[in-house]
């Protein structure tokens, strides 16, 4: 496949949010939104599991990562390399209520012929209580809603989840723990029921980092 030019912004690896993902475009770029004179595109990245499970992970780039031949041709099923941050925002959704949604914001995108890579690096604080319970395995498991902190005052909150002696870990946090987290972004479905009538709903798309080591920081 051929190669098309590399633009990055800035990009530190000492960033508290650090994310790089190796995988497939999943359908064409989108005009998302736009902040003054740059526009933002969005798209969707698939990219595999060793069980062979597909996660399918928004993303969100901007124009001045994109030149006019990519947004000119077909992107659908090309390999691309991306190194970004995996953010949040509130959303108005059609119910009416506001919703977390959750994407990785493009800060470095090649495209270009390679092994699926999943990989985020987080340090941040524990704005919740664990939440502990058990998984379909009868697995024991931790979910965390954790806030990262990024330029001009801003912050993310990132739901994550632990299985097995990880979740053990986790559900030990207490709020306001700064922890570090080495994971990976993923995808899910899940069946949201009607309230007014509970054998009809709909289903809905979920994201979140999966835990794969955490780590207390002592500030």
């Amino acid at each position: 496949m051929q190669e098309k030019n590399e633009v990055s912004r800035e990009y530190s690896k000492e960033e508290t949010n650090r994310a790089i993902m190796i995988g497939r475009i999943a359908e064409e770029f989108g005009l998302d939104h736009k902040v003054k004179r740059e526009s933002f595109y969005a798209s969707e990245v698939t990219v595999s599991r060793d069980d062979g499970t597909i996660d399918r992970i928004p993303i969100i780039v901007s124009e001045v990562l994109l030149n006019s031949e990519i947004l000119s041709e077909k992107n659908t099923g090309k390999t691309v390399e991306i190194k970004g941050q995996f953010r949040s925002h509130n959303k108005l959704g059609k119910d009416g209520k506001i919703h977390l949604e959750l994407f990785l914001f493009v800060k470095e995108i090649v495209f270009r012929n390679a092994d699926d890579k999943n990989e985020i690096f987080l340090r941040g604080y524990l704005c919740k209580l664990p939440v502990r319970g058990k998984n379909s395995q009868n697995q024991n498991i931790s979910e965390l809603l954790v806030a990262v902190n990024r330029q001009y005052g801003k912050s993310d909150y990132l739901p994550c989840v632990a299985v097995g002696v990880n979740a053990t870990r986790a559900g030990m946090r207490k709020i306001g723990d700064c922890i570090k987290i080495e994971g990976r972004m993923q995808s899910r479905k899940y069946f949201k029921k009607d309230p007014s009538n509970p054998e009809k709903g709909e289903w809905r798309k979920a994201y979140d980092i999966f835990i794969k080591k955490i780590q207390l920081i002592e500030e």
